[in-house]
């Protein structure tokens, strides 16, 4: 069995507790969107009332991740598996997508263990009418009428990518699970791209982050805070593997200073991962990841690493940075800040041992 996903009646349960507002413009064309590490799909941060909260381990290790999304009463998880480019064609019908489709089918059976679990039907469906895409739908419900909990199993694939879904909706929610089906299956069709390129990109910075666990051990700080220490380590592999990018084979051996752009994707990396944390555990904190939060929602993270972050080895200052507008911004919203940084990475030769410690 590939996964266990939590059943209808656990999802009934939870998210009815969970209050939901969608905020205006939620459905504007600038949406924000959410790149996934598999696959290079553009997720959208909301699918009609459904918000995106984060990304999380997949069914298949490290070829595959899955993405949450949560709403009043309904639950979406979307799963992207990397079979690799040239694995399968696209569409439905290969004996191994059958295969897979059939086992993801028996997932959501083995993960229900309400009794009177019946599927509904099992269809072709189209993935909105502007992609073309086809996937297979089956619909299974527990209980009867009004007091019926719904789940649906999208799956398809593109590109060397097995993409499926399940989307849980508590009882009651008719009408509204109806809606927000048809609009999962519209954004899945949007987010798959027509061509190969976005892919085969996902999977050259994998490549990138495998070669960089290779030649980068995390000099790990003991004193950072237990709070905050995912959202460092977040912070040391980002950096890692943008180094690895940056210096191909150059790099010498020894502890490395961060250059200007792995220090702005690092930080930028960390506050994502802070956001994330926040979003599902509201006992979070951080008072320097509150400020970076602030900083980067106004715009001037860049302005932010040139600023307190700055090393003589950078030279002269990038094009377009707004270094005037932050230090005004930053006299009423960072008095009294102090940067922080914990922890640290260092090029080793490829046969080297594990991270060290400070």
């Amino acid at each position: 069995m590939r996964r266990r996903t939590p059943s209808i009646a656990l999802i009934a349960g939870a998210l009815s507790l969970l209050p939901f507002t969608l905020p205006a413009g939620a459905v504007a064309p600038t949406m924000p969107v959410h790149t996934t590490s598999i696959g290079g799909l553009a997720l959208p941060e909301y699918i009609g009332p459904l918000e995106f909260i984060g990304e999380h381990s997949g069914p298949e290790g490290a070829r595959s991740a899955s993405y949450s999304y949560r709403a009043f009463g309904l639950a979406l998880e979307i799963s992207v598996t990397d079979l690799g480019e040239g694995s399968m064609p696209d569409g439905l019908h290969a004996p191994d997508l059958l295969q897979r489709y059939e086992e993801a089918k028996r997932d959501v059976i083995a993960s229900t263990p309400v009794p009177g679990l019946k599927a509904q039907y099992e269809k072709e469906v189209t993935l909105g009418p502007r992609s073309g895409r086809v996937a297979r739908e089956a619909h299974f419900t527990v209980g009867h009428g009004e007091d019926a909990a719904s789940t649906w199993l999208i799956f398809t694939a593109a590109h060397g990518l097995v993409i499926d879904a399940r989307f849980d909706a508590a009882p009651g929610l008719g009408e509204d699970a109806l809606l927000s089906r048809g609009e999962i299956l519209e954004a899945l069709g949007q987010a798959i791209p027509d061509t190969a390129a976005p892919v085969a990109a996902a999977r050259a910075r994998a490549r990138a982050e495998a070669e960089a666990a290779e030649k980068v051990s995390i000099v790990w700080d003991p004193a950072t805070p237990r709070e905050e220490s995912r959202i460092w380590l977040a912070y040391l592999f980002a950096r890692a593997a943008y180094a690895v990018s940056e210096e191909g084979g150059a790099a010498a051996a020894g502890e490395r200073d961060a250059s200007f752009e792995e220090e702005v994707h690092g930080r930028t990396t960390a506050v994502n991962m802070f956001r994330a944390l926040r979003h599902t555990d509201a006992r979070v904190a951080s008072a320097y990841f509150s400020d970076i939060d602030r900083v980067e929602a106004a715009g001037f993270l860049r302005e932010y690493v040139w600023t307190y972050l700055h090393r003589d080895s950078w030279g002269a200052a990038p094009p377009g940075l707004d270094l005037a507008g932050f230090d005004a911004w930053r006299a009423t919203h960072l008095k009294g800040h102090v940067p922080v940084t914990h922890g640290r990475i260092r090029f080793r030769v490829a046969s080297g041992g594990a991270g060290e410690r400070l």
